[in-house]
C-alpha cells in the first residue's frame, strides 16, 4: 500500500460529513452533479487530512443536520456545492 491511498475509514468520514450537511454525494456522482472522479478526489482529500480524530469528535458532537463543516474540513467547498445544487433541484 502506498502513502497516496486514503487510510481505511476515511471515506466513511467524508460521507458522514456530507450526510450532516445534507449533501448526497453518491447521488451527485451518479446523477452527474459531480463526476465520479470528483467524488474519488473528495475521498482522497479526506484521507490526506491530518484531523481525523478531531473530525470523529466533531461528528459525535454534531449529530443531525448541520449548516457548516468545521474550519479544517478539506472538502467544505465541494460539500457546500453539492448541497446547494441538490437544494436548488428540490426547490424547482
Amino acid at each position: 500500500m502506498t502513502d497516496t491511498l486514503p487510510r481505511p475509514g476515511t471515506a466513511c468520514l467524508m460521507h458522514g460529513m456530507a450526510e450532516r450537511l445534507g449533501a448526497d454525494v453518491v447521488r451527485a456522482a451518479t446523477s452527474g452533479e459531480i463526476s465520479p472522479q470528483e467524488l474519488a478526489d473528495m475521498e482522497t482529500r479526506c484521507g490526506e487530512c491530518t484531523k481525523h480524530d478531531a473530525c470523529i469528535l466533531w461528528m459525535l458532537d454534531h449529530q443531525g443536520p448541520q449548516e457548516q463543516t468545521p474550519d479544517y474540513c478539506l472538502n467544505t467547498q465541494e460539500l457546500n456545492y453539492v448541497r446547494a445544487v441538490q437544494n436548488q433541484l428540490v426547490a424547482e
